[in-house]
């Protein structure tokens, strides 16, 4: 899989719950740009096993009502 800009991932998967990994952040915790390993309009279905083995990244590529956080990165490995 290839590497590309964030603007790229919403602009393939516009509104999907994306698992990105390889991924570059800037100062601020922001990706920049990484590798789409799994993408759904559901949830579940991007966090469901089997997990990487490897550093990834959940972020949603919509407009997110929810007022705190909407992403979560750090490792997911399998249980």
């Amino acid at each position: 899989m290839m590497k590309i800009s964030w603007e790229e991932m919403k602009n393939e998967n516009p509104e999907e719950w994306l698992l990105i990994s390889d991924f570059d952040l800037d100062a601020s915790g922001h990706i920049l740009a990484g590798v789409v390993d799994r993408h759904s309009k559901q949830k579940d279905l991007v966090y469901r096993s089997p997990a990487l083995k490897k550093p990834g990244a959940f972020r949603y590529t919509g407009e997110s009502n929810f007022s705190g956080l909407r992403s979560h990165a750090g490792t997911h490995h399998d249980v």
